[in-house]
């Protein structure tokens, strides 16, 4: 009978079993979070440059014009509407004064009003006249004798209001309804003083006021009437407009 032969161990089975089923996961699972780390920090770094970049291309927020801004302008007149007038909180005079010129028989051109010079009184001195140019025959007195365009604001309709306005030896003929027109802010009117009168047109609308009973034409005194504002008061905030000459 023959001898029954042993099996043989696999004695090399547990190596090749172990080297079979090893993984370079290890390995990979190491480098994981060193690519993990690099993204984040590029990522971040790609943020922080995009926030730099807008923070330098951001425009500083707008603001007003300053006084250096209305000084230039008023000198250079370098707006399409004309030279900025300025009436400072507080007083009755226009800045730059308009005041002048020698045997004056015509002041025409055109004029606009901007938010800039919406007041408000709070008193019954809101209906008063204000001066936006005219001719006076009394140069030490441009208030004795003289033919001007008369403006105001008013608070209802929100719109400022034009017409004609005379001096004759010191007495106000004040405008009537009918020597009135409406102008919106922003929106520009014209105006011509003569020796014939006052005109003044904004949009379909023209009014006409002929010299008043007792004011004569004096050619060798006449000179140009600078704006005022008022009235019996003073300005209550800065205010300002624009004005052309022709």
């Amino acid at each position: 009978m023959a001898a029954a032969v042993p099996p043989v161990a696999p004695a090399a089975a547990p190596a090749l079993e172990r080297q079979a089923t090893a993984s370079p996961q290890p390995a990979f699972e190491a480098a994981a979070p060193t690519a993990r780390r690099a993204s984040r920090g590029a990522a971040h770094r790609a943020m922080a440059t995009t926030a730099r970049v807008a923070e330098a291309t951001t425009a500083p927020p707008a603001s007003g014009p300053g006084p250096i801004a209305r000084a230039l302008s008023a000198l250079f007149n370098c707006d399409p509407r004309g030279r900025l007038i300025t009436i400072y909180k507080g007083t009755h005079f226009a800045i730059p004064n308009n005041f002048g010129g020698f045997f004056v028989q015509k002041v025409q051109g055109t004029g606009t009003f901007t938010s800039d010079s919406v007041y408000d009184l709070k008193d019954e001195d809101q209906f008063d006249w204000s001066k936006f140019t005219g001719i006076a025959f009394t140069p030490l007195e441009p208030d004795r004798d003289s033919v001007m365009v008369g403006w105001r604001y008013n608070l209802t309709t929100q719109e400022f209001e034009i017409a004609p306005f005379y001096n004759v030896d010191k007495a106000r003929i004040l405008p009537v309804r009918a020597d009135i027109i409406s102008v919106p802010v922003d929106q520009t009117f014209d105006y011509l003083v003569d020796y014939t009168g006052v005109t003044l047109s904004y949009g379909d609308k023209t009014v006409f006021k002929p010299f008043p009973e007792g004011l004569t034409p004096n050619l060798w005194t006449a000179v140009r009437v600078s704006g005022w504002f008022g009235g019996n008061e003073v300005a209550p905030r800065t205010l300002s407009y624009y004005i052309t000459f022709v």
